[in-house]
């Protein structure tokens, strides 16, 4: 016993030293009310491509002397921050596809405002498609390859699906695409008879931020407001894993606002109504037919996933027009398929099926 009461005062101590040498905190704002320490993320080097009322496309450095011949597009969620993909050099599913000779973009969408009234159209056949095209031109390509993280698997199937000849492989990593209420997650979250995505826009004009965070929270309510605090404090010995621990929670924390039309259309035409895979979305009129999706096609899931369930993504798989599929996955949950251990070794696996289909090596572009 009294040998815990020493160890306890140790972790305090140490704790006590890791807030004095990170001394930095993120600003606190109306949306993100959050006091979160700044740590050092997104290390891999980028440069701007081309940007759009403050959506942004990003091109990596390249890690080798030939890349293959077909670029990967990363298509992120409207929310959060896409970081999470490049946490650490450790860390960074980013790093792992540069270092296997991908030529790898990123979409990162802005931090709406209430004056930004982007439609869910509008960022699939407005942005997405003028980002496609500016990677197909940078990239000297007539196709890419899309990866879709969370919403951002939702958004690029849908993109896919409207404009499959401009697509070589998608993948769908961790993403919610079939939406049926007894998956749980967030299907089970946005059930129309209990929530009103509406009623959540009307006071503010668009979706804050800590909404967002607090609702992804509430799914594992005692881990995400005391036990991983415990279990952070029961480790405070070790200096690497304080560095781990808050980088999370500044991810986790570090949201964008969304915009609202986007969000309500998403909302109650695909997690209450399952149109993207029933055939019975529109965008600007145009029928959103997932049997259009014939490229090789790939599911990457967490079997611990309680945001994005595995069903969620791998019924999807059986709505599209694709012959060539594959699934991967591994013992994790929604994050830990970016961040852990187990989740990372997963995708030298991923990678090596991609490659298969993404051309020849050869020189490109330099920055």
């Amino acid at each position: 016993m009294l040998y815990e009461v020493f160890r306890n005062y140790r972790r305090f101590l140490k704790l006590s030293e890791w807030f004095l040498k990170n001394n930095e905190f993120l600003p606190i704002t109306e949306d993100e009310p959050y006091l979160i320490p700044d740590v050092k993320i997104g290390v891999t080097p980028r440069v701007e491509i081309s940007s759009d009322d403050g959506v942004k496309l990003f091109r990596y450095e390249p890690k080798t002397e030939k890349q293959y011949e077909t670029p990967l597009l990363i298509v992120y969620a409207l929310i959060n921050k896409p970081y999470i993909l490049d946490l650490t050099p450790e860390r960074s599913v980013i790093r792992k596809f540069l270092e296997a000779g991908f030529n790898v973009y990123l979409v990162r969408w802005g931090d709406a405002t209430i004056a930004d009234q982007f439609s869910l159209d509008s960022y699939i056949d407005i942005f997405l498609y003028d980002f496609v095209e500016d990677v197909k031109s940078d990239a000297e390509s007539e196709k890419i390859s899309i990866l879709g993280y969370c919403m951002g698997g939702g958004l690029s199937a849908i993109y896919t699906a409207l404009y499959p000849e401009n697509v070589r492989n998608i993948l769908f990593l961790a993403s919610t695409l079939y939406f049926e209420k007894k998956m749980g997650g967030l299907v089970n979250l946005s059930d129309k008879r209990f929530f009103d995505p509406e009623g959540v826009v009307a006071p503010f004009g668009y979706v804050p931020s800590w909404f967002l965070t607090e609702r992804f929270k509430v799914l594992e309510p005692w881990d995400n407001y005391f036990g991983k605090y415990i279990n952070m404090f029961l480790n405070a010995e070790d200096e690497k894993f304080l560095d781990d621990f808050f980088r999370m929670e500044r991810w986790i924390h570090d949201g964008v606002n969304v915009a609202p039309g986007a969000y309500i259309r998403y909302t109650k035409e695909l997690y209450q109504n399952n149109a993207l895979a029933e055939g019975k979305l529109y965008i600007y009129g145009k029928r959103v037919d997932p049997r259009r999706i014939t490229m090789p096609a790939a599911a990457i899931v967490g079997l611990r996933d309680h945001l994005a369930p595995p069903d969620c993504t791998l019924k999807f798989l059986d709505c599209v027009g694709s012959k060539d599929k594959a699934v991967f996955k591994a013992d994790v949950g929604h994050v830990g398929l970016v961040v852990s251990r187990r989740g990372l070794a997963l995708w030298d696996e991923v990678i090596k099926w991609l490659a298969q289909r993404s051309g020849e090596l050869k020189r490109t572009k330099e920055i």
